[in-house]
């Protein structure tokens, strides 16, 4: 009878440690899958992305399903709904999404790509305006959730900018109106819509440019974000994503031609020379900034934050502006001394 104790207790003992084995096993697994929303179809920018899923990612035994976007704001809403765990999408929009839905956790900026808004002003030689302070009168087109467009009221304040008429336009079709003179200027990402437009036929003689970032709007453009549920419960994988996604980037920064090719093999079709240009557009002007020499890539600045949040607040009219730690948070960056450049 003693032994027979001993031997159900033995038994109970290895049975509870197999399912501790076990559960633990599971929890490892599901917590490696991360689903990941571009912001946008896959074009350069993407590179980053795409090369760490082939080699980063799985170095990091990490198992990334990523998905193209319809748009920066489109992905805030993804993410902050669960349909993704995590996503590239606009700052400014996560702070919009935040203030509109204050009963909702928003997804958390864990690491910023664009140290800079790429929000851009592209205006028509022939319609008689030089730079953006003569465009008082002037029709402009952007689709409604254009970040460029949302964010007009705060660079129009800056710039000396009297008001403008607005005109709702397909995202698809922002570029031919343009090119055709149906408007007199458009907002767009800098390195998306200056391309666009050359392949449209329209010479750089035809128009000027103006980053919104030149007037003094120090915003951070896209981020990587998580959504919240997904952060509280797997915390240890977001820093081993950002760490793996930051692995890349920097090789992308270094190599870009080789990087271009892993975008290349979802997209047969894609010119390489015209998207190794979009990169190098993103990363000189957007992502390797004097602040990114200083301070690294990625960094997340809080002051800086809430500084964002206070523009965006005014410029949207937002009555609940949320707070700069609900948005955002450091504590996944890679130590400083990895991302200095």
């Amino acid at each position: 009878m003693r032994n027979m104790n001993r031997f159900v207790k033995l038994l109970f003992a290895t049975v509870g440690i197999c399912l501790f084995a076990t559960s633990f096993v599971r929890a490892q697994t599901s917590n490696d899958n991360v689903k990941f929303l571009n912001d946008w179809r896959w074009e350069g920018p993407a590179a980053p992305l795409l090369m760490a899923v082939d080699t980063t990612f799985r170095k990091a035994k990490l198992n990334v399903a990523v998905t193209p976007g319809t748009g920066s704001a489109a992905t805030v809403a993804k993410v902050a709904g669960g349909e993704f765990d995590m996503g590239f999408g606009d700052f400014a929009a996560l702070i919009e999404y935040a203030a509109k839905n204050p009963t909702n956790a928003p997804p958390v900026a864990v690491y910023v790509v664009y140290e800079r808004a790429p929000a851009a002003v592209f205006i028509r030689t022939a319609s008689g305006a030089k730079n953006p302070k003569e465009l008082g009168g002037k029709t402009l087109g952007a689709p409604a959730f254009d970040s460029g467009r949302k964010l007009w009221p705060a660079y129009a304040a800056l710039a000396d900018i009297p008001s403008v008429q607005w005109q709702n336009v397909d995202a698809a079709q922002r570029e031919a109106l343009f090119a055709a003179g149906k408007v007199d200027g458009i907002t767009g990402f800098y390195f998306t819509t200056i391309l666009n437009l050359e392949a449209k036929g329209v010479s750089g003689r035809d128009y000027t440019v103006h980053r919104f970032f030149e007037s003094g709007l120090r915003l951070y453009g896209n981020v990587l974000m998580v959504n919240p549920s997904y952060l509280k419960e797997n915390p240890k994988t977001v820093e081993r994503f950002v760490q793996a996604y930051h692995l890349a980037l920097k090789s992308a920064i270094k190599d870009t031609e080789g990087a271009i090719k892993y975008v290349k093999a979802r997209d047969e079709k894609l010119d390489e020379r015209l998207e190794w240009r979009r990169m190098r557009l993103a990363v000189d002007q957007f992502i390797v900034t004097p602040a990114v020499e200083a301070e690294g890539l990625g960094t997340i600045d809080l002051k800086r934050v809430d500084a964002a949040i206070k523009v965006v607040s005014s410029a949207l009219k937002l009555a609940t502006p949320p707070a700069a730690s609900a948005i955002a948070s450091a504590n996944f960056l890679p130590p400083a001394a990895d991302r200095r450049l």
